[in-house]
């Protein structure tokens, strides 16, 4: 272990060189080696594997540059580009240098499995660290898995949502990884970036580097960041008329089968795919393209005079995706927003627009359905609902099937003061009794989630644990950035019942998401009243279900997407009643045996295979009677 003095020795030596005049790049294609087990490609670094990375690299050591902002897809060596970052000025030009990660888990992560092998396989770099020993006798005080001190300068690793870790020291290069997934603030401290950046202004040739996949359209920070850049964009030239183009999923022809099973799941089986060039109207296979002339081309250059270089690559370029991989991605998730949201982050490198709102109620009115009983066919598990107002309860019942497709079965109101017993009753008479198919079997409700938030918490509260043993939860919604559907779950000890924390932001965006679904997994399917029965589902449930809609706020200093109504006035207990059973079915989906209960149900079902017990299929049974409670898995 080197002494302090040895330490200042070989700083002091290594300050009277003059700085080598090599960038980033240079410095990868001369020292560094990629690991074997963790890279694709183990060895010597080679920028002309990946030559869009050159200029980002090069852009930290450009004078008067400050900020480098790159919105990429993955598997484009975004990472491989950071550490680079972080060997060329640990060996040339040391100084602090800060990694950011999303959390402070993440970043032990990379520290451990991709930091840690560069500076072992990478022989200047070894020279310089000390060796991070595995027992604590043998440990060096001066290296940590998040600390790593170098001769004249430290690399610190830290997770976004640690205040004290963020604004402790100063910081010449700054480097923030994917910083969609950063959370709006750091403990209450505020933004995470803005947070470390104020660390950066001792220094006249500081550079902040912000790298990320971007996440939903109008809530990215890497889109803002991106436009404040000179947005330089990764071109191919058309081999036929010789235009640079920015290769995109829209111009690509696919050639491909599609099928699907019984479940509405797609496999697409992808023959070729070509680029179509938008000026000359030719067609080139990707082996032409990917060898064809490339540069980048900035459209807003203007921005080098703030000191700001931003760059954009999506996975089409990359030399590890294949066009076929990316389009059969994308066309076995298109119509499913959840999947198709991961195929436009990650392969084409772009935010995905979510619909947040709809024009009118009248498209859902024209989409109700007639059922063939209380409960249509595939249902095989019902929640409830229930909103607490000054003046009444509302109430909705849900039938849910194993894909978790949803069915609204039932929306009431109960009139009357929730402190009056007999509303309470009358709630009761909802949720005892049993909902029954065509063919006269029946469920019973297996989970209700309460509203407790109102003016009536105590009445819930006493509700709630009169009858807990059937399932009734009371719940409260809270409105804050970056909470879990179920949240959390606390104790009301005066009570002794649970309180489960939903986040609401998180669920009303999951339901916008389903309500543009009208087939297959997760769609929304609403009934028609049958036999002059109202079962609820009318113009102003549609009004109330569909009045809200996502805006961007600043709130104490940060910028953060939430929820409001589409109108001052407008009523949203529609949506909040479909919020709290997509809570009550995912507290449900992972402990449910759906074998069972179409087994005692008398029914034929196939399941999805991740819902298989031991069979996908279910042998009938002869009771057509039978009536299935809440206490059968």
């Amino acid at each position: 272990m080197k002494t302090k003095d040895q330490l200042h020795r070989i700083t002091l030596k290594k300050g009277l060189k003059p700085l080598p005049k090599i960038s980033v790049s240079e410095w990868a294609d001369t020292y560094r080696q990629l690991s074997v087990g963790i890279s694709a490609e183990p060895g010597r670094w080679k920028t002309s594997r990946v030559p869009y990375a050159k200029e980002i690299m090069d852009s930290f050591t450009m004078l008067n540059i400050h900020r480098v902002v790159v919105k990429s897809s993955a598997q484009v060596s975004k990472t491989e580009i950071i550490l680079n970052t972080i060997g060329r000025f640990a060996h040339l030009d040391p100084c602090t240098i800060m990694l950011i990660q999303p959390t402070i888990e993440m970043a032990t992560d990379v520290s451990k499995s991709r930091i840690a092998p560069m500076i072992r396989d990478t022989k200047v770099l070894k020279s310089l660290f000390y060796e991070l020993k595995d027992t604590a006798k043998t440990r060096d005080s001066n290296q940590t898995i998040l600390s790593k001190i170098f001769p004249g300068g430290r690399l610190v690793l830290v997770g976004a949502n640690s205040p004290a870790g963020l604004a402790s020291r100063p910081i010449r290069i700054l480097l923030c990884d994917e910083v969609d997934r950063f959370p709006q603030s750091a403990a209450t401290e505020g933004d995470p970036i803005d947070l470390a950046s104020k660390r950066t202004t001792t220094f006249w040739n500081y550079v902040i580097g912000m790298f990320s996949t971007p996440t939903i359209e109008g809530e990215s920070r890497i889109d803002l960041e991106y436009l404040t850049g000179t947005q330089e964009e990764w071109q191919h030239s058309c081999p036929n008329c010789g235009e640079y183009h920015t290769l995109t999923h829209t111009q690509m022809i696919t050639d491909y089968e599609e099928m699907k099973d019984e479940h509405g799941n797609i496999t697409v089986i992808v023959k070729s795919v070509k680029w179509r060039c938008p000026d000359c109207g030719f067609a080139f296979d990707e082996m032409t393209m990917k060898n064809t002339p490339q540069k980048y081309f900035a459209k807003n250059p203007e921005a080098l005079q703030n000191g700001i270089r931003s760059f954009f690559i999506n996975g089409f370029t990359s030399p590890w995706l294949s066009w076929s991989t990316i389009m059969r991605e994308y066309y076995e998730a298109k119509g499913r927003p959840e999947r198709e949201q991961v195929v436009f982050n990650t392969r084409f490198g772009i935010s995905y627009k979510v619909v947040g709102a709809f024009n009118d109620e009248n498209e859902f009115l024209r989409r109700r359905e007639e059922y063939s009983a209380e409960l249509p066919d595939g249902v095989l598990l019902l929640t409830a609902a229930v909103d607490v107002q000054d003046n009444r309860l509302e109430v909705e019942i849900c039938g849910w099937t194993p894909d978790e497709k949803c069915y609204g079965i039932s929306c009431q109101k109960i009139i009357g003061k929730p402190s009056q017993s007999i509303v309470w009753s009358m709630l009761d008479e909802i949720l005892d009794k049993p909902y029954y198919f065509a063919n006269g079997t029946a469920l019973k409700i297996s989970r209700t989630f309460i509203d407790s938030g109102g003016h009536f918490t105590s009445e819930v509260y006493s509700y709630c644990r009169k009858n807990l043993y059937k399932q009734r939860i009371a719940i409260k919604g809270q409105g804050s950035p970056g909470l879990s559907l179920l949240h959390k779950v606390t104790q009301i000890k005066a009570y002794g019942i649970p309180l489960q924390i939903l986040g609401v932001n998180e669920a009303k965006q999951q339901i916008f998401s389903r309500l543009t679904l009208t087939k297959g997994a997760q769609s929304f399917h609403f009934p028609l009243d049958s036999k002059g029965i109202s079962r609820g589902y009318d113009a102003i449930y549609f009004k109330q279900l569909i009045a809200e809609h996502k805006v961007m706020k600043q709130k104490n200093g940060i910028i953060q997407a939430v929820w409001e109504p589409v109108t001052p006035k407008a009523r949203n207990e529609a949506l909040d009643l479909r919020v709290y059973n997509l809570a009550a079915f995912e507290s449900l989906k992972d402990r449910i045996n759906w074998s069972k209960i179409a087994e005692q149900l008398g029914l034929t079902v196939e399941l999805p295979e991740k819902n298989q017990k031991k069979s996908s299929k279910v042998k009938k049974s002869t009771n057509k009677q039978r009536i299935i409670n809440n206490d059968i898995w």
